[in-house]
């Protein structure tokens, strides 16, 4: 064998096709409802309860999260002067920048809202993942 030559592992580009192939995004499972944990999630189901967290979460409000986490939009709700078409000039970009360091989330479209209460807004939008496309639709409250 020459010096200038190059022993490769013939097995290497198929090892990273399968970490690519393997990857898992699994996460505790939440029961919003009775407020404790319930096994684990993985997949879509697990994108569409991060999506719920992240929008329940208040960006800078807890210390365990980093500033890029969580949703901006809970120093607009709860205004008592808070209008549909305030929301419709500020939501969608705030919303939008709530995943945009998920790297299971694609795109983010037809965002719609609603004020519910002067405390709460209701969102629905339409999600594209790693695992396909979701629809996701849930309430915010300030409380």
């Amino acid at each position: 064998m020459d010096e200038d030559e190059i022993i490769t592992n013939p097995f290497e580009d198929d090892e990273d096709e399968l970490e690519e192939d393997t990857t898992i995004y699994r996460t505790y499972g939440m029961d919003t409802k009775n407020k404790r944990i319930v096994g684990k999630v993985d997949g879509m189901e697990a994108v569409l309860q991060s999506i719920f967290k992240a929008l329940q979460t208040r960006r800078f409000a807890y210390l365990i999260y980093d500033d890029q986490y969580g949703f901006d939009g809970y120093n607009k709700i709860g205004n008592t002067a808070l209008t549909q078409g305030y929301l419709e000039a500020d939501m969608p970009s705030m919303i939008e920048d709530a995943f945009l360091n998920d790297e299971a989330i694609v795109s983010i479209d037809d965002i719609n809202f609603q004020i519910i209460e002067t405390d709460g807004v209701q969102i629905s939008l339409s999600v594209s993942t790693i695992f396909g496309d979701a629809d996701f639709e849930g309430v915010i409250t300030d409380g």
